[in-house]
C-alpha cells in the first residue's frame, strides 16, 4: 500500500515539477530577452544623441537638437536594465551598465556640452573624434554584455534540460521499482507488462479517478455526469465521490476547485483524498469540513485558490441525510413535485481559517431525489450572456424522470444546448432513495455517469 501511494504521488508530482521548471525557465528567458531589448534601447539613446549632435554641427540647424533624447531618459533606461540584470543574477552585467553610464556622462560633459557652447572652436574636430571613441567603447561594452546574456540564456536551457532529465529519471526510478514489485505479485507477467507498457492508460485511469469514483451507497440509486471546460485535458477542478463508511451508511461529496485544467485538477485531487482521510474517523460533516478548511489553508498559500463543496452522509437505517455545505449553491431535494433547496452552512474553503460550519439534518423518504451540481450548470450562459440560473435548474428537476442517471444526462444536455458547449467545469450527482432489495435487483452503478471531453 505504501509503495502504491509512493507511485501515485510520483506520477502526480513528476509532471507538476516539470511544469514548474518550465515556468521558471520561461520567466528567466523572458527576463534575459527583455534585458537584451533594454540594452539595445540604451545604446540607441547614445547613438541618437551623437547623431543629433553631429547633424547640428554640420548644419547649425536647431531642429536636430529638438529630437535629442535627454540624459534622464538614458539614466531611466539604464536603471531598468540594471534591475533586470540583478534579477537574472548577472552582477558583472550591472557593472558593465554602470560603466556605460559613466562613459555617457563623460561624453556629455567633455564632448556634447563644449561643442554646443562653441561649435566652431578649433578643438571641435578633436572633440568629435573623442566622442566617437567613447561611443565605440560603449558599443563594445554592449557587445560584451550581449555575449553574457546569450551565455546566460544557453545556461538556462542547459539547466532546464538537466533538471527535467533528473526529474524524469527519479520518476522513472519509482515507476520501475513499482513495476518490479507489481510483476512479482501480479497474476501473470503478460498483464503486468501490458499495464506498464500502456503508461498513458495509467494516466487516463488517474484522471478518471479525479473526475468520478466511489461506491453506491446503501438504499440509493445514483447517477452522475462530468464535463471539463479544458478541451485539451480531460481533467478539471470538479470532484464527484461516494464511499461507504459502514454497510448502511456512507459519504458523498461534490466539490469545485478554483481555476481550470491541470492546476485545478491538482486542487481537486487534494480535496477528494483529504476529505476521505478526514472522514475516516468522523461522522459529523461539519467537523470534517472545518478540519479540511484549516488543512487547505495550511497547504496552499495562494489567496486566489479556494474550493466550494458539499459533503453529505446518508444513513439507510434512518433514511436520514446530514450535510455541511461550504458555499455550495446548487443543492436540492425533490419530494414528489416539491423542490427543497439545501442552503450552505458555512463559507467557501480557503477564505477564513476561523470559519465555522454547521451540520443540517434532512429526512428522506422512498422516491426522494437529491441533486447536487457545480456552478458550471447554473452559470451556463446563452449567446447573449444570460445564465441558465437556479430557477431553470429547479424547473428541469421538477419535471425530470425519476431515474438519477437520466436526470444527470438531461441536465448536461440542457446546459450544453443553452450555452452552445461547456464553458466551465461541470459535475452533477443525483441520489434517489430506494428499497435496498429493489436496489440490489438493479445493475450496480459506480458513478460512471456521462463524460464530455
Amino acid at each position: 500500500m505504501l509503495l502504491v501511494a509512493a507511485f501515485l504521488a510520483t506520477a502526480i508530482a513528476g509532471p507538476l515539477i516539470g511544469v514548474h521548471q518550465l515556468d521558471a525557465a520561461s520567466s528567466a528567458q523572458t527576463r534575459l530577452a527583455q534585458s537584451r531589448s533594454d540594452l539595445d534601447a540604451l545604446l540607441r539613446v547614445q547613438l541618437d544623441e551623437e547623431a543629433s549632435l553631429r547633424g547640428y554641427l554640420s548644419t547649425h540647424d536647431p531642429g536636430f537638437l529638438s529630437d535629442n533624447p535627454s540624459t534622464p531618459q538614458f539614466d531611466l533606461q539604464a536603471h531598468d536594465l540594471e534591475g533586470r540584470l540583478r534579477a537574472a543574477g548577472l552582477t558583472d552585467g550591472v557593472a558593465t551598465v554602470e560603466d556605460m553610464g559613466a562613459r555617457h556622462k563623460t561624453w556629455k560633459d567633455t564632448v556634447e556640452q563644449p561643442l554646443l557652447r562653441r561649435p566652431n572652436s578649433r578643438d571641435a574636430y578633436t572633440q568629435q573624434q573623442t566622442g566617437k571613441l567613447i561611443t565605440d567603447q560603449m558599443s563594445r561594452d554592449a557587445d560584451d554584455l550581449r555575449g553574457a546574456l546569450g551565455a546566460a540564456s544557453d545556461g538556462v536551457e542547459l539547466t532546464l534540460r538537466r533538471r527535467i532529465n533528473a526529474t524524469l529519471a527519479i520518476s522513472a526510478g519509482f515507476v520501475t521499482l513499482f513495476a518490479i514489485v507489481a510483476l512479482w505479485y501480479a497474476l501473470g507477467r503478460a498483464s503486468a507488462v501490458a499495464r506498464l507498457a500502456e503508461g498513458q492508460l495509467l494516466v487516463d485511469a488517474l484522471q478518471r479517478t479525479l473526475r468520478v469514483g466511489g461506491q453506491r451507497l446503501a438504499a440509493t440509486e445514483m447517477g452522475s455526469a462530468y464535463a471539463s471546460a479544458t478541451r485539451e485535458a480531460l481533467v478539471g477542478g470538479d470532484v464527484l465521490d461516494a464511499w461507504r463508511a459502514a454497510p448502511d451508511r456512507g459519504w458523498f461529496l461534490i466539490a469545485d476547485a478554483s481555476g481550470k485544467g491541470i492546476e485545478a485538477a491538482r486542487h481537486a485531487a487534494f480535496t477528494q483524498y483529504a476529505i476521505r482521510a478526514l472522514a475516516a474517523d468522523a461522522d459529523d460533516p461539519a467537523e470534517v469540513v472545518a478540519r479540511f478548511n484549516r488543512l487547505f489553508l495550511d497547504t496552499f498559500e495562494d489567496p486566489s485558490v479556494f474550493v466550494v463543496l458539499f459533503l453529505g452522509t446518508f444513513d439507510a437505517r434512518t433514511q436520514t441525510m446530514r450535510y455541511a455545505s461550504a458555499g455550495h449553491g446548487t443543492a436540492y431535494v425533490r419530494r414528489g413535485s416539491l423542490i427543497e433547496w439545501l442552503p450552505p452552512t458555512g463559507s467557501i474553503i480557503g477564505i477564513d481559517r476561523a470559519g465555522t460550519y454547521e451540520t443540517e439534518t434532512v429526512p428522506l423518504a422512498l422516491g426522494d431525489l437529491v441533486l447536487l451540481a457545480t456552478d458550471g450548470l447554473s452559470e451556463a450562459r446563452s449567446e447573449d450572456g444570460e445564465m441558465l440560473g437556479e430557477e431553470r435548474v429547479a424547473a428541469i428537476l421538477r419535471d425530470a424522470p425519476p431515474d438519477p442517471q437520466t436526470l444527470c444526462d438531461l441536465l448536461v444536455a440542457s446546459a450544453d444546448a443553452y450555452s452552445g458547449g461547456v464553458q466551465d467545469d461541470l459535475a452533477i450527482i443525483a441520489l434517489r432513495i430506494v428499497r435496498e432489495d429493489e436496489n440490489a435487483e438493479t445493475a450496480f452503478r459506480t458513478m460512471g455517469g456521462t463524460l464530455l471531453s
